[in-house]
């Protein structure tokens, strides 16, 4: 798979092994990948990548650049509300969305 990233996403095998964490509000990097994992690959990619130290990839691991299609995503504009929470430090702070809120995948599609 080509998973889409910011032209700015740190490089995924360096942070790895430098045993760097996945930052908080990182999306699941489990969800993007499941459906293309061998049967035999551990499947809790998050629990890896958030405990970069207690785990070690195995020689022959596919490049992850491989698996990254590195971009200038465009950031479409949203209106809300004078008052609305800014959506990118809560992201970064793992808040979630309240109960109720719109879907934020609808307004997206």
């Amino acid at each position: 798979p080509k998973i889409p990233v910011y032209f700015d996403h740190p490089d995924v095998i360096t942070s790895f092994t430098a045993a760097r964490a996945l930052p908080p509000g990182h999306v699941s990097v489990t969800d993007l990948f499941e459906d293309y994992l061998p049967s035999d690959h551990p499947l809790n990619l998050d629990e890896m990548l958030q405990n970069p130290s207690e785990y070690e990839l195995p020689l022959g691991h596919p490049d992850f650049a491989d698996m990254m299609d590195v971009r200038h995503l465009e950031t479409p504009s949203i209106a809300v509300y004078f008052d609305h929470p800014n959506a990118t430090e809560s992201f970064i702070a793992g808040r979630a969305l309240p109960s109720g809120h719109v879907s934020v995948t609808e307004m997206f599609e």
